[in-house]
């Protein structure tokens, strides 16, 4: 068949635009969930001080109250480093918790030496802060939340809560990557966190499938499904599982999408997306009979429904295709014209492919590509390549030389170029048709 007429059956990529009709996740709000360590018992130190000043530490506390690594974050007095340290390490903690269950967080500890004493600050892991930024959250004030995070973050790298906090505020400013990134960094996430970390996840899978990057969005879609099940975010895998050409995978995230979908009693236009989904990965995935019937059953449903139409005329599309290339145009022919009276949306393209698959033969019987090209211009008098088919059937016709079949020819080839549009190709075609026309 010529690349002019076939293309549009190209093989059909799943637009993320789908997703629009179906159900999303619901987002959450956060509460405070984390309580950072605290300074029980400050400790001892056997440097000598040096002089005055003040010196921050930055002590890592076990979930059994011991420390870990201690860090000089901040000195205005380097000499009373090694003592501050030796503080630090001697002190005694009560270790840092989330959601009631005791665990491994950084302390902070500010310790100002005087003339005669050494006084701490009980500054915490950041809990101050983490609390503000959750308090900011709650107040719908998301950008100040992110920048208070991000500066604590900088300070305390690797802090899971901050991170988990910061994909939070990512995702209600709308910034799927980061917020998943963020949720990446976070680690394990915290229950109350889970639908708002699988929404970022999901929302990163659409920009993933916007971008024609499936591999990341099939990534980033188990990622969401782990943390929550839901009809979309099965949709969203589905249809990166079939962009990638995985179907048997595509099918089982769909057909898993539709039963819950069903069970959960989505609406109508959720269900159809599914199922246009759902037909072609059947089709495309060697069960055309599955796909062929859901294509029918969905259209008898949703008579507007155009995918389902653009993916049962890719089907035939690829029949037709495979007959001619075994020398069986007839037979092409026929599953065409099969396929343009079940596809009445796409019948006059279909009708211009059967047309096109007639003038390849060896020679061409130009009646029956004129007679293909009649039953297009019958459902569409206007569709160029029918125009243009039809005016090189009659310019190739017994009597081309003849006044009115010269000017019938013309007629339709100047039809097709008036109606070309965007097709440049065409428009060329009928210009150098028309251009032997006048020779003769």
């Amino acid at each position: 068949m010529s690349d002019r007429t076939s293309r549009a059956f190209a093989a059909l990529a799943f637009g993320a635009a789908a997703l629009a009709g179906l159900p999303q996740t619901s987002s959450a709000q956060t509460s405070e969930f984390y309580s950072p360590p605290k300074l029980i018992k400050q400790g001892a130190n056997t440097s000598p001080v040096v002089g005055t000043g003040s010196v921050t530490v930055k002590v890592f506390v076990h979930r059994n109250g011991s420390v870990g690594t201690v860090q000089v974050t901040k000195s205005t007095n380097h000499g009373d480093d090694r003592a501050a340290t030796e503080i630090a390490k001697s002190s005694t903690y009560k270790p840092g918790a989330k959601d009631g269950k005791p665990g491994d967080y950084y302390y902070t500890l500010a310790l100002k030496f005087g003339a005669n004493a050494v006084q701490a600050s009980n500054t915490g892991g950041g809990g101050t802060d983490l609390s503000q930024a959750n308090a900011l959250i709650r107040a719908a004030k998301y950008d100040d939340a992110k920048k208070l995070l991000q500066t604590y973050i900088v300070a305390h790298p690797g802090d899971k809560d901050a991170e988990a906090l910061l994909g939070v505020s990512d995702e209600y400013l709308n910034d799927a990557a980061g917020a998943s990134a963020a949720f990446d960094a976070a680690g394990t996430i915290p229950d109350r966190f889970k639908v708002v970390a699988a929404k970022a996840y999901a929302d990163a899978a659409v920009d993933a499938l916007k971008a024609k990057n499936n591999e990341q969005a099939i990534a980033l879609s188990d990622k969401a499904l782990a943390l929550q099940q839901n009809v979309n975010t099965l949709f969203i895998q589905g249809t990166a599982y079939a962009n990638a050409q995985k179907y048997p995978q595509a099918i089982a995230a769909l057909e898993k999408a539709k039963s819950q979908a069903t069970t959960g009693k989505a609406d109508a236009a959720s269900l159809n997306a599914i199922d246009a989904s759902l037909a072609t990965a059947y089709i495309f995935g060697g069960q055309p009979e599955k796909g062929i019937a859901l294509g029918k059953a969905l259209k008898q449903r949703d008579p507007s429904n155009t995918r389902v139409d653009e993916t049962l005329a890719a089907y035939y599309n690829q029949q037709a295709s495979a007959a001619v290339q075994a020398g069986k145009p007839d037979q092409a022919v026929a599953v065409l014209e099969q396929a343009a009276q079940a596809l009445p949306s796409k019948a006059a393209i279909l009708y211009v492919q059967a047309a096109n698959v007639l003038a390849a033969g060896k020679p061409p019987d130009w009646k029956k590509v004129k007679a293909e090209a009649d039953k297009a211009l019958a459902v569409d008098p206007n569709e160029p390549r029918a125009n243009f088919v039809a005016g090189v059937a009659v310019a190739n016709s017994a009597s081309p030389t003849t006044a009115s079949d010269k000017a019938a020819a013309i007629a339709f080839l100047q039809k097709a170029k008036a109606n070309a549009g965007s097709d440049t190709k065409l428009a060329s075609d009928a210009d150098a048709a028309l251009a032997q026309l006048q020779k003769k």
